[in-house]
């Protein structure tokens, strides 16, 4: 089948080629042969390696994380589709690949597509609606009288937060640039802030909640405008030690986390607050009450630009630069930077020391492991198992003669 791909993480340009047809392995699987996809900053933040700590993918990996199609087969327990129907879905993020022909996905991650809703509607609607959905009622769980901020409000996710925070009775504010302020508050906002003029702790009144797309300093400065016993929930900010835990990340991941959300974890104690990081899951009940709201009119999904197949990597190359997309932030100009950080004889201290002064991106460090020493092991062996050095691992551990390592003792290896 045809196919966009990458072979290794930092690939600059995606491959367009031939990989083999997907098949249904367990019996709550559904083939689909897909009609259409949407590009959203998350593919590129996948495909430069950004997300490899919380993302475990096996290569070639096909991009693309939301769909449209039609079911070509589905598993023998498979009960809510129908061969032959139209669904949408968010692909499990245990394979993700959207851009292709044919993709395999759970019963569960995927609804079938109301009549009303275009194709471009349904493909692009699943990745951004289930954020702001889960970030309004699973997070949050905002209620009637409530008030909310909004960072990057024209954004996809903001501006769908915006739309569901209102039917949910919230007071909504949001940021935007002022050329899209008519438009937000078509869509319910009640006070607009240009960004670009105005600073959002002077202006807003204390809130219940902020959703933050941005992180780094408007994250940490959002603090600054929640009521004590409020919550900031951001997709963008630092996960931190409670993250880790659940998502089931090692002692390790869950211990760097804590350390470098020290700077969220003060301001929250400070403002008397929680924050949380949202991690968007997909949900086929959640998707079909999205579905239907649009289906209804009563939620936009804002599109921008259609690309064929073929043109992919210029869909791709549009996200990363321009303002406005399916799941972009309302700003001028949307970069990306590729910044490498390489990790060279620094001892675990120091690495912890850098994610707190925020020297280091935590998102480079996906190769950390704790490996227990067999018998017959030696550093050699090790530093070459892991494509590292031995000079690496001394330093990291503290090993005063690299000819002795003890059976059973454990040696960290950072890459």
């Amino acid at each position: 089948m045809k196919a966009a791909y990458i072979e290794r993480y930092g690939q600059e340009q995606l491959t367009l080629g031939q990989l083999p047809k997907p098949n249904i392995t367990s019996a709550k699987q559904v083939l689909v042969k897909v009609l259409k996809a949407s590009v959203n900053p998350v593919d590129l933040k996948i495909q430069s390696g950004k997300l490899r700590p919380l993302l475990h993918f096996s290569m070639p990996l096909i991009l693309g994380n939301d769909y449209v199609g039609i079911v070509e087969d589905i598993g023998a327990d498979v009960k809510s589709v129908e061969i032959g129907q139209l669904v949408f879905g968010r692909i499990s993020k245990k394979q993700i690949g959207t851009f292709c022909e044919y993709l395999v996905d759970e019963e569960n991650n995927l609804a079938t597509v109301l009549s009303a809703l275009t194709l471009q509607e349904a493909a692009g609607l699943p990745l951004v609606g289930l954020t702001a959905y889960q970030a309004l009622f699973e997070k949050m769980k905002a209620k009637s009288g409530q008030s909310i901020l909004i960072h990057a409000g024209a954004g996809g996710v903001g501006s769908l937060l915006i739309q569901l925070a209102k039917m949910q009775g919230l007071t909504v504010i949001t940021t935007a640039s002022q050329r899209n302020h008519a438009w937000l508050y078509s869509l319910g906002a009640d006070q607009v802030i240009d960004y670009h003029k105005s600073d959002f702790t002077e202006v807003y009144p204390p809130v219940d909640y902020v959703f933050d797309t941005i992180g780094q300093e408007t994250l940490l400065r959002s603090f600054k405008v929640i009521k004590p016993g409020g919550k900031v929930v951001s997709v963008s900010g630092l996960p931190d030690e409670k993250f880790a835990k659940g998502y089931g990340l090692n002692i390790i991941w869950q211990k760097l986390f804590k350390l470098g959300s020290y700077k969220i974890r003060k301001a929250s104690q400070k403002a008397k607050a929680d924050y949380e990081f949202l991690f968007m899951h997909p949900d086929r009940k959640q998707l079909e009450k999205l579905g239907k709201l649009v289906a209804d009119k009563k939620l936009e999904v804002r599109l921008d630009k259609g690309f064929d197949f073929d043109d992919l990597q210029a869909a791709c190359d549009y996200v990363a630069t321009v303002t406005i997309t399916q799941s972009g932030s309302d700003l001028d100009v949307k970069l990306i930077l590729d910044v490498s950080t390489h990790i060279e004889n620094v001892s675990l201290f120091d690495i912890i020391k850098d994610i707190v002064d925020e020297k280091l991106d935590i998102s480079t460090l996906d190769s950390i492991n704790i490996y227990v020493v067999k018998p017959g092991d030696n550093l050699w062996k090790i530093a070459k198992k892991y494509k590292t050095s031995v000079e690496k691992i001394v330093k990291t551990n503290n090993i005063e003669n690299p000819d002795v390592i003890n059976v059973g003792e454990k040696i960290l290896i950072i890459r």
